[in-house]
């Protein structure tokens, strides 16, 4: 069933009976979670399991999506959402691609520092986890490329869980970047990601997460989000009050190094770190 003429197809995928329809049986869909600038997301169930079931805009580009499709099935850590179904409807003669993962009942990080900053213990238990999931990417091969507090998610138990994987890097395939063009978001990337160097390691993951630790320990970035100020700043050598203050801030520090090779590989940081694994 399409939009009604002089309906709009994006106020229309908000109806959850109408994308229902399109659905497979195994795939259902009860309410909407958020529209956003990539699409729609319902709360759903994909044989019985609880699901975030996303539908992209047409336009989107469709080559990304399959490859965040092809991560998160090659990948598998307790702090990466889960890939449940991946498949497509037909809406006005046009292909929109359907990812459904699992749903994590939590909180985004960005949401929860809009009210307070990260104890120390929580601190330690972020790194482990967003950590232990740049190692599981690595071990494919994979780079995130957009490590911030909007793509991790804090469950109730206080677990870290990273989500969104549609910049990921895959370093066995061919680039989807145009030459000169630089995919993240400002305030977070690497020194060379800014530079736009093609060939992204862990690394550069690594250094984005040493932001996410400083931003979380205060409760606000430490450049408001400006990169060429952040890369300025030499964090590596001074860290703001905050985070200078949590019992592993030399670690934190490795992290931020403006030289990739210098910076500590997730395994390591892994087991600086090993007092905060789940049990």
């Amino acid at each position: 069933m399409d939009p009604p003429k002089g309906h709009s197809l994006k106020d229309w995928l908000r109806t959850t009976a109408h994308l229902a329809d399109l659905l497979p049986t195994e795939v259902s869909v009860d309410r909407m979670l958020e529209a956003g600038g990539q699409g729609v997301v319902h709360l759903g169930r994909v044989d019985g399991v609880c699901a975030a079931v996303k539908v992209y805009y047409p336009g989107q580009l469709e080559q990304r999506v399959q490859r965040e499709i092809a991560a998160l099935q090659s990948v598998s850590c307790p702090s990466i959402v889960r890939l449940l179904w991946h498949g497509a409807v037909e809406v006005q003669g046009q292909r929109l691609e359907v990812v459904a993962t699992e749903y994590v009942e939590g909180v985004p990080l960005n949401r929860m520092l809009e009210t307070r900053a990260l104890n120390h213990d929580e601190l330690g238990v972020l790194a482990f986890d967003v950590a232990s999931a740049i190692e599981a990417m690595w071990a494919r091969r994979i780079v995130h490329r957009d490590v911030k507090p909007s793509n991790v998610l804090m469950r109730p138990n206080g677990r870290a869980c990273v989500i969104d994987l549609g910049l990921a890097r895959h370093l066995d395939e061919t680039s989807l970047t145009d030459s000169g063009t630089t995919w993240g978001t400002r305030g977070y990337m690497s020194p060379e990601q800014w530079r736009c160097t093609k060939s992204l390691s862990c690394h550069s993951d690594m250094f984005s997460l040493g932001i996410l630790l400083v931003e979380a320990s205060a409760a606000r970035h430490p450049s408001a989000r400006d990169q060429r100020q952040l890369l300025a700043m030499a964090l590596h050598e001074t860290l703001p009050a905050e985070a200078a203050h949590w019992g592993h801030a030399g670690l934190l520090k490795q992290m931020l190094s403006p030289t990739a090779h210098r910076r500590p590989l997730p395994g390591q940081v892994r087991e600086e770190l090993a007092q905060y694994q789940s049990t």
